[in-house]
């Protein structure tokens, strides 16, 4: 009792790193029972989005300046060796060609794995974020402008309606628009452009609705400042007082007043900021928001700190809605996904599969069939499609590829071209998740509820043994006749797999 006691009464240490286009994010709390208490936060301007060239690919200085900065946040995480450490890549690190480079030069410094998320997962973490930094009644807009993109989420506390990544961020329209300067036509030509990326999705916003809007982001943070020194109220960004820093920025006349508490290097991209917020107030007919210190760091706490197994909800959820979507045979896909958890009990120990690749077998299993209803002979690809291209919240890049990569080559030929690292897994790890999901979905493809005992199975590598009990050829002639089609599989990819009876 007294062990569980102290146990319970230890503080629990959380890091969230947010990898932006402009600047490097680190908030470290403490949580001890239902209090969580910051304790530092730490940012860095690195300027990564300003390293990328024509053709999408980082610049030797932006990539040591990120790798600089990631090393400094290691050395300030030293005092917390069991510190929950989360960290995410936003839009540069999405679209750089060349990240692979980036995080190789990482992880010699800095020894925490880097998730590299989604635009859609970006909008909806910064929504969880300001959700978690204060309480709001129904619906709210969240607006968040990164150097390099904006994002826009609605929905109330911890539900997310709607969200949407744009590509446009106050770094990459001050590089576009105003490397000249600003005057009235560079101004007008860049709120024009962002206005037509909003275009598409403006009326589903309106036709949701919000009851309040909140600006998170450095950029909104120096619009709101700005706002409040010309007079309006703190912390509140309004249509009117856009309108009156617009007329100041073209015209070159901001003032030591108004700029008053923002700093020289914000001021660089100031411009880009305010055109791509106007853009938005104007494209969703704003009148009225607030400036909220809630961002994606914060939502990426909110999630730990809310409990222990909250993201794996989280992917859990998005999970079981696209099984939804597609209609999926629910009790058919937790028969494989039992076999497949089985099967990974055995080969773990020998062959060290991380604990995590259980649950993403899982995921696998469940969604093998999301594509059945497109194409029944083409299912593996369409349901590797879906996968990799729908929007799972809690998922990042990786995350998802590696469960699309399972599904992508969980029946017919194992195309060696597609069984590459990454980045999270190692080749002979995806490649044993892969044999167990195929031998899982093989030992149900009769969707029959009645079916032999998983069988014992080995793999060191390079040879696959399965020993089933004799009674099983006798029982189940068509499980054993589809296990030796297998058999020919693996041989083509180079695997020795062999069937064994037991007497």
């Amino acid at each position: 009792m007294n062990d569980k006691h102290n146990s319970e009464s230890e503080p629990r240490h959380f890091a969230a790193i947010d990898l932006g286009s402009n600047s490097f994010h680190m908030l470290v709390v403490r949580q001890l029972h239902d209090d969580v208490q910051p304790l530092f936060k730490h940012k860095e301007r690195v300027r990564l989005a300003e390293g990328l060239d024509a053709k999408n690919n980082l610049s030797e200085e932006a990539i040591e300046r990120g790798v600089a900065v990631l090393k400094t946040f290691s050395e300030q995480l030293t005092p917390f060796p069991n510190c929950t450490v989360r960290v995410v890549g936003t839009h540069t690190l999405r679209i750089a060609k060349n990240r692979s480079e980036f995080l190789a030069s990482a992880r010699q410094v800095f020894p925490y794995p880097i998730e590299i998320i989604s635009g859609q997962e970006e909008a909806r973490l910064v929504h969880l974020g300001v959700s978690s930094s204060e309480h709001l009644a129904g619906n709210t807009l969240v607006i968040d402008i990164g150097g390099g993109s904006t994002e826009v989420a609605l929905g109330r506390e911890n539900s997310l309606e709607l969200g949407r990544s744009h590509t446009m961020g106050s770094v990459s329209f001050t590089e576009a628009f105003f490397s000249k300067g600003v005057d009235k036509a560079s101004y007008k030509k860049a709120k024009l452009y962002a206005q037509q990326q909003l275009e598409r999705f403006s009326a589903l916003f309106a036709s949701i609705g919000w009851n309040q809007v909140r600006c998170t982001s450095g950029s909104a943070q120096a619009i709101a400042t700005a706002s409040e020194n010309l007079g309006y109220d703190p912390k509140e960004i309004s249509a009117k007082s856009i309108k009156a820093l617009r007329k100041l920025v073209v015209k070159n006349e901001l003032s030591s007043k108004v700029v008053k508490g923002i700093s020289e290097q914000r001021l660089q991209i100031f411009a880009g900021g305010l055109a791509i917020l106007d853009a938005v107030f104007s494209s969703l007919e704003i009148e009225q928001a607030k400036f909220s210190s809630g961002a994606l760091r914060e939502g990426l706490l909110g999630e730990f700190t809310a409990s222990s197994g909250d993201q794996q909800d989280t992917r859990t959820r998005a999970i079981r809605s696209l099984m939804a979507r597609y209609h999926v045979d629910v009790k058919h896909a937790e028969r494989v996904s039992d076999t497949a958890t089985k099967l990974w009990r055995q080969l773990a120990p020998e062959l060290r599969l991380p604990v995590f690749t259980r649950r993403y077998l899982q995921y696998a299993a469940l969604t093998h069939e999301v594509g059945l209803n497109l194409n029944s002979s083409g299912l593996q690809k369409h349901s590797a499609y879906i996968l990799e291209h729908s929007n799972l919240a809690g998922f990042s890049f990786d995350q998802q590829k590696l469960v699309a990569l399972m599904v992508r080559l969980h029946r017919k030929k194992i195309k060696k071209s597609l069984v590459t690292n990454l980045g999270m897994l190692s080749k002979k790890h995806a490649i044993a998740l892969i044999l167990i999901l195929r031998l899982s979905v093989i030992w149900h493809l009769s969707r029959s509820t009645e079916y032999p005992e998983v069988p014992k199975i080995d793999f060191d590598g390079e040879r696959l043994t399965l020993s089933l009990d004799a009674e099983v050829s006798d029982e189940y002639p068509l499980l054993i006749a589809d296990l030796e089609r297998e058999e020919s599989f693996c041989k083509q990819y180079g695997i020795d797999m062999r069937i064994e009876f037991l007497l």
